[in-house]
Protein backbone atom coordinates (compact mmCIF):
# COMPACT_ATOMS: atom_id res chain seq x y z
CA UNK A 1 0.00 0.00 0.00
CA UNK A 2 1.33 3.03 -1.33
CA UNK A 3 2.08 5.42 1.46
CA UNK A 4 -0.52 8.67 1.22
CA UNK A 5 1.52 12.38 0.84
CA UNK A 6 0.74 14.45 3.67
CA UNK A 7 -0.77 18.09 2.05
CA UNK A 8 1.71 20.41 4.31
CA UNK A 9 0.28 23.93 3.66
CA UNK A 10 3.41 26.03 4.27
CA UNK A 11 3.47 29.56 4.39
CA UNK A 12 5.97 31.56 1.76
CA UNK A 13 9.05 32.68 2.90
CA UNK A 14 8.67 36.72 3.30
CA UNK A 15 11.63 39.10 3.76
CA UNK A 16 12.40 40.43 6.69
CA UNK A 17 13.18 43.72 6.80
CA UNK A 18 16.52 44.26 8.80
CA UNK A 19 15.98 46.27 11.40
CA UNK A 20 13.31 44.15 12.52
CA UNK A 21 16.24 41.40 12.99
CA UNK A 22 18.91 43.65 14.67
CA UNK A 23 16.22 45.44 17.03
CA UNK A 24 14.82 41.70 18.03
CA UNK A 25 18.91 40.95 18.30
CA UNK A 26 19.25 44.18 20.82
CA UNK A 27 16.16 42.99 22.81
CA UNK A 28 17.31 39.42 22.87
CA UNK A 29 21.17 40.33 23.29
CA UNK A 30 22.22 37.77 21.35
CA UNK A 31 25.41 37.21 19.73
CA UNK A 32 24.20 36.04 16.77
CA UNK A 33 21.61 37.15 14.59
CA UNK A 34 18.19 35.74 15.86
CA UNK A 35 17.12 35.30 12.00
CA UNK A 36 14.68 32.33 12.68
CA UNK A 37 12.94 34.12 15.49
CA UNK A 38 12.60 37.35 13.72
CA UNK A 39 10.99 35.27 10.87
CA UNK A 40 8.68 33.75 12.96
CA UNK A 41 7.20 36.59 15.11
CA UNK A 42 7.08 38.73 11.51
CA UNK A 43 5.05 35.68 10.00
CA UNK A 44 2.80 35.51 12.93
CA UNK A 45 2.15 39.46 12.86
CA UNK A 46 4.20 40.12 15.69
CA UNK A 47 5.61 43.13 14.26
CA UNK A 48 5.28 46.38 16.90
CA UNK A 49 8.43 47.63 18.25
CA UNK A 50 7.84 48.93 21.18
CA UNK A 51 5.73 45.47 22.27
CA UNK A 52 8.25 43.13 21.41
CA UNK A 53 10.54 43.34 24.99
CA UNK A 54 6.89 42.57 26.94
CA UNK A 55 6.41 39.98 24.29
CA UNK A 56 9.78 38.12 25.28
CA UNK A 57 9.87 38.57 28.88
CA UNK A 58 7.53 38.24 31.52
CA UNK A 59 9.13 41.47 33.24
CA UNK A 60 8.95 44.03 30.52
CA UNK A 61 5.23 42.82 29.63
CA UNK A 62 2.61 46.03 30.20
CA UNK A 63 -1.01 44.49 30.37
CA UNK A 64 -3.77 45.95 28.92
CA UNK A 65 -6.24 47.64 31.63
CA UNK A 66 -9.96 46.14 32.37
CA UNK A 67 -10.93 49.83 31.94
CA UNK A 68 -9.83 49.38 27.80
CA UNK A 69 -12.84 46.88 27.60
CA UNK A 70 -15.36 50.28 27.96
CA UNK A 71 -18.72 50.96 28.77
CA UNK A 72 -19.87 47.76 29.40
CA UNK A 73 -16.95 46.83 32.28
CA UNK A 74 -18.31 50.04 33.87
CA UNK A 75 -21.94 48.77 34.40
CA UNK A 76 -20.99 46.11 35.50
CA UNK A 77 -18.55 47.46 38.37
CA UNK A 78 -20.97 49.86 38.89
CA UNK A 79 -24.13 46.62 39.31
CA UNK A 80 -21.48 44.81 41.85
CA UNK A 81 -21.09 47.94 43.87
CA UNK A 82 -24.98 48.04 44.51
CA UNK A 83 -24.58 44.27 45.59
CA UNK A 84 -22.06 45.00 48.01
CA UNK A 85 -23.72 48.15 49.37
CA UNK A 86 -27.04 46.90 49.76
CA UNK A 87 -26.07 43.76 51.02
CA UNK A 88 -27.49 41.74 48.29
CA UNK A 89 -26.70 38.10 47.25
CA UNK A 90 -24.83 37.17 44.04
CA UNK A 91 -24.85 34.00 42.17
CA UNK A 92 -21.95 33.03 39.34
CA UNK A 93 -23.12 31.26 36.65
CA UNK A 94 -20.64 28.87 35.51
CA UNK A 95 -19.49 26.09 32.70
CA UNK A 96 -18.36 22.78 33.02
CA UNK A 97 -16.26 22.68 30.63
CA UNK A 98 -11.90 24.05 31.69
CA UNK A 99 -12.35 27.61 30.62
CA UNK A 100 -15.54 27.50 31.97
CA UNK A 101 -14.47 25.92 35.64
CA UNK A 102 -11.61 27.89 35.81
CA UNK A 103 -13.56 31.46 35.24
CA UNK A 104 -15.83 30.26 37.74
CA UNK A 105 -12.92 29.94 40.09
CA UNK A 106 -11.80 32.94 39.88
CA UNK A 107 -15.15 34.80 40.50
CA UNK A 108 -15.83 32.55 43.52
CA UNK A 109 -12.27 33.96 44.79
CA UNK A 110 -12.61 37.35 43.16
CA UNK A 111 -16.00 38.23 44.52
CA UNK A 112 -15.46 35.97 47.76
CA UNK A 113 -13.53 39.23 49.03
CA UNK A 114 -16.48 41.46 49.44
CA UNK A 115 -19.15 39.12 49.64
CA UNK A 116 -19.23 35.92 51.90
CA UNK A 117 -18.94 32.88 50.24
CA UNK A 118 -21.91 30.65 50.99
CA UNK A 119 -24.08 33.14 52.76
CA UNK A 120 -24.25 35.98 49.94
CA UNK A 121 -22.40 34.34 47.13
CA UNK A 122 -22.56 30.75 45.86
CA UNK A 123 -22.31 29.09 42.25
CA UNK A 124 -23.61 26.85 40.03
CA UNK A 125 -22.21 25.11 37.11
CA UNK A 126 -24.42 22.92 35.07
CA UNK A 127 -24.31 19.23 35.25
CA UNK A 128 -22.07 17.83 32.08
CA UNK A 129 -24.00 14.24 31.85
CA UNK A 130 -27.55 15.38 31.72
CA UNK A 131 -27.46 19.71 30.74
CA UNK A 132 -26.34 21.45 27.85
CA UNK A 133 -23.93 24.72 27.92
CA UNK A 134 -25.51 28.05 28.69
CA UNK A 135 -28.52 29.05 31.37
CA UNK A 136 -31.13 26.56 31.98
CA UNK A 137 -34.41 26.56 33.94
CA UNK A 138 -33.42 24.50 36.36
CA UNK A 139 -30.57 26.31 37.58
CA UNK A 140 -32.38 29.86 37.54
CA UNK A 141 -35.50 28.20 39.48
CA UNK A 142 -32.33 27.51 42.26
CA UNK A 143 -30.96 30.67 42.15
CA UNK A 144 -34.53 32.16 42.42
CA UNK A 145 -35.18 29.91 45.31
CA UNK A 146 -31.81 31.16 47.35
CA UNK A 147 -32.67 34.76 46.66
CA UNK A 148 -30.20 35.76 43.94
CA UNK A 149 -30.86 39.34 43.12
CA UNK A 150 -28.06 39.12 40.77
CA UNK A 151 -25.86 36.89 38.53
CA UNK A 152 -22.93 36.90 36.96
CA UNK A 153 -22.10 34.30 34.24
CA UNK A 154 -18.35 33.47 33.00
CA UNK A 155 -18.32 31.70 29.92
CA UNK A 156 -21.51 31.43 28.84
CA UNK A 157 -24.67 33.21 28.58
CA UNK A 158 -24.18 35.80 25.62
CA UNK A 159 -26.87 34.02 23.47
CA UNK A 160 -29.29 32.82 25.87
CA UNK A 161 -32.05 35.43 24.98
CA UNK A 162 -35.10 33.16 26.49
CA UNK A 163 -33.07 32.29 29.83
CA UNK A 164 -32.67 35.83 30.27
CA UNK A 165 -35.57 37.17 29.57
CA UNK A 166 -36.63 34.73 32.32
CA UNK A 167 -34.30 36.15 34.80
CA UNK A 168 -35.80 39.52 34.40
CA UNK A 169 -39.45 38.60 35.23
CA UNK A 170 -37.79 37.25 38.08
CA UNK A 171 -36.50 40.58 39.11
CA UNK A 172 -33.05 39.41 38.93
CA UNK A 173 -30.49 41.29 37.11
CA UNK A 174 -27.64 39.37 35.53
CA UNK A 175 -24.00 40.59 34.29
CA UNK A 176 -23.04 37.98 31.20
CA UNK A 177 -18.89 37.54 31.04
CA UNK A 178 -17.98 35.21 27.75
CA UNK A 179 -16.26 35.11 24.66
CA UNK A 180 -18.65 33.28 22.63
CA UNK A 181 -20.65 34.54 19.24
CA UNK A 182 -22.68 38.00 20.24
CA UNK A 183 -26.32 38.42 19.08
CA UNK A 184 -27.46 40.72 17.02
CA UNK A 185 -28.78 43.14 19.55
CA UNK A 186 -27.37 43.80 22.66
CA UNK A 187 -29.58 42.32 25.22
CA UNK A 188 -31.52 43.02 28.18
CA UNK A 189 -28.47 42.78 30.83
CA UNK A 190 -26.95 44.67 33.38
CA UNK A 191 -23.83 44.12 31.74
CA UNK A 192 -22.13 42.33 28.96
CA UNK A 193 -18.94 41.54 28.80
CA UNK A 194 -17.52 40.44 25.76
CA UNK A 195 -14.60 40.30 23.79
CA UNK A 196 -16.11 39.89 20.15
CA UNK A 197 -17.54 43.24 20.58
CA UNK A 198 -14.30 44.93 20.41
CA UNK A 199 -12.06 45.79 17.23
CA UNK A 200 -10.08 42.63 15.66
CA UNK A 201 -6.78 44.35 17.06
CA UNK A 202 -7.75 45.15 20.36
CA UNK A 203 -4.94 43.83 22.64
CA UNK A 204 -7.97 42.35 24.52
CA UNK A 205 -10.14 41.15 21.69
CA UNK A 206 -9.19 37.02 22.09
CA UNK A 207 -9.82 36.89 25.95
CA UNK A 208 -10.69 33.83 26.91
CA UNK A 209 -13.66 32.82 29.14
CA UNK A 210 -11.53 32.84 32.32
CA UNK A 211 -9.66 35.89 30.97
CA UNK A 212 -12.83 37.95 30.44
CA UNK A 213 -13.99 37.07 34.38
CA UNK A 214 -10.38 38.04 35.66
CA UNK A 215 -10.56 41.27 34.18
CA UNK A 216 -14.29 41.99 35.86
CA UNK A 217 -12.24 41.15 39.34
CA UNK A 218 -9.41 44.03 38.47
CA UNK A 219 -11.96 46.64 37.55
CA UNK A 220 -13.75 45.49 40.73
CA UNK A 221 -10.50 45.62 42.77
CA UNK A 222 -9.65 49.07 41.18
CA UNK A 223 -13.20 50.18 41.62
CA UNK A 224 -13.55 49.03 45.54
CA UNK A 225 -12.34 50.84 48.69
CA UNK A 226 -9.33 48.54 50.47
CA UNK A 227 -11.89 48.62 53.79
CA UNK A 228 -14.70 46.73 51.32
CA UNK A 229 -13.85 42.95 51.85
CA UNK A 230 -16.44 40.82 53.67
CA UNK A 231 -16.00 40.01 57.03
CA UNK A 232 -13.07 37.63 57.26
CA UNK A 233 -11.40 38.88 54.51
CA UNK A 234 -7.93 39.49 53.60
CA UNK A 235 -7.52 42.62 51.26
CA UNK A 236 -3.95 42.48 51.36
CA UNK A 237 -4.31 38.71 50.60
CA UNK A 238 -5.15 38.64 46.60
CA UNK A 239 -2.40 41.35 46.14
CA UNK A 240 0.19 38.26 45.40
CA UNK A 241 -2.68 36.81 43.35
CA UNK A 242 -3.73 39.65 41.02
CA UNK A 243 -0.70 41.74 41.02
CA UNK A 244 -2.59 44.16 37.91
CA UNK A 245 -5.34 44.77 40.59
CA UNK A 246 -5.32 47.72 42.99
CA UNK A 247 -7.82 47.45 45.98
CA UNK A 248 -7.66 51.12 46.92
Amino acid sequence: MDQLAVPWQLPPTVHIPAYWTAHLQRCTRLKRSPHFLAQILWQRGIRDMASLPGFLAADQYQPTTAAAIGNEMERAVARLKQAYEQNEKVAIWGDFDADGVTATSVLWDGLGEFFQQGNRLRYFIPNRLTESLGLSQRGIDQLADWGAALIVTCDTGSTNLQEIADINRLDIDIIVTDHHTLPENRPPVAAIINPRSLPSDHPLATLSGVAVAYKLIEALYQSLPASAPAPGGDPARFSGYWPNCRLG
